[in-house]
């Protein structure tokens, strides 16, 4: 497979996965109230942007804190199952995208370039609907508990990068051999 291919292998699980445990979560949690009213005009949670943090969200973290969500915040009460959901939802979702990265491409170089190309465009994603979208910034700093645009940008920037290293591992781990 070519680079391109690769690529967009890559970046469609990525989005499918995280669209599956999006639902997920909505399903199991806040319910679906809370999606419909992202796309309500009268409703003051007015954001048809948090469609693309559905779709991208998983690249905002990096995986310490998710494995924080996943293994510790379960256990101790109240027992709030939402933390679990969403948190391996972000966590396999970059992992299965990283994976198929690595497996389908022709060498080491096309697997790793795949996932940070999915990784960046991601990215690129969540800064373009927190510029375009107060909303959606404001529920960004509400989630994470980042204030200000440069604080969001920088942490963006950082979680990008960690999740490149720590998901590229697996996208080296399973590709083909190459020989010279």
């Amino acid at each position: 497979m070519g680079f391109g291919k690769t690529f967009s292998l890559s970046l469609v699980a990525f989005i499918a996965l995280n669209f599956i445990f999006s639902i997920l979560y909505l399903a199991l949690g806040p319910g679906f109230d809370e999606l419909l009213n992202r796309f309500n005009p009268s409703s003051p949670q007015y954001a048809p942007l948090m469609i693309i943090y559905y779709l991208f969200g998983a690249i905002a973290s990096v995986p310490s804190i998710l494995l924080n969500w996943v293994i510790i915040l379960p256990i101790f009460p109240p027992n709030i199952l939402d933390f679990l959901i969403i948190g391996l939802g972000f966590l396999i979702a970059p992992l299965i995208a990283a994976i198929l990265a690595g497996k389908f491409a022709e060498s080491k170089l096309q697997g790793f370039a795949g996932w940070v190309l999915t990784a960046v465009i991601s990215t690129i994603a969540l800064v373009i609907c927190i510029i375009l979208s107060p909303t959606f910034e404001a529920t960004m700093t509400s989630t994470y508990g980042w204030s200000g645009f440069e604080l969001i940008l920088i942490s963006l920037a950082i979680s990008c990068v960690v999740n490149i290293i720590f998901y590229g591992f697996f996208a080296l781990l399973v590709s083909k051999t190459e020989y010279y």
